[in-house]
């Protein structure tokens, strides 16, 4: 997933594109679950792959974070509205993978909790492409959904359709607990 933050699709221009790691983890998800229910039977699969409709969005927002820090391939170049959209579809096919490769009999994949969970990631990589009018709206209605820390990232990075300002993010902070 590391190699999301370095692919050269976050910082495309002219196209949207999945990044081949992307596709890659999901062949290799697929191979690992039909491998262990051959060698191990469905309840031995099942088990290693109990929590992974979690961990995928959480490796999601966590490759967010290192995007929104400048870190990766951003230091060299901004980050673009096709990339945000690259990320976005990137969970859409990681979730259809997961779920593909979780989709046997015994299976502990939970429909419910993987869409809150791959929601959340989506919601989180969606405030990269916002506007600041946007982003401090949408922290006014969800300032519980993440934290302040992860907020402050967001105020403070540069984005396809804002400059950074943690200033506005304080202030906003500031507002809030007066009313």
């Amino acid at each position: 997933m590391q190699k999301i933050c370095k692919s050269s699709t976050i910082v495309a221009k002219d196209a949207v594109r999945i990044p081949s790691c992307v596709n890659d983890l999901g062949e290799y998800l697929t191979g690992a679950s039909d491998n262990l229910r051959e060698a191990g039977g469905n309840a031995v699969t099942a088990y290693t792959f109990s929590s992974l409709e979690q961990y995928i969005p959480l490796f999601l927002m966590q490759t967010v974070r290192v995007v929104a820090k400048g870190e990766g391939i951003v230091s060299k170049s901004p980050l673009t509205l096709n990339g945000v959209e690259a990320l976005d579809r990137s969970g859409s096919v990681l979730y259809r993978d997961l779920k593909g490769a979780t989709s046997f009999d015994n299976s502990f994949w939970e429909d419910e909790l993987a869409a809150i969970s791959f929601e959340r990631s989506a919601s989180f990589m969606a405030m990269m492409e916002v506007e600041m009018e946007e982003l401090e709206a949408y922290f006014r209605g969800n300032h519980q959904e993440f934290s302040d820390a992860d907020f402050g990232l967001m105020f403070a990075m540069n984005g396809p359709r804002r400059k950074g300002d943690i200033g506005r993010f304080h202030l906003l902070k500031k507002k809030m607990r007066m009313k």
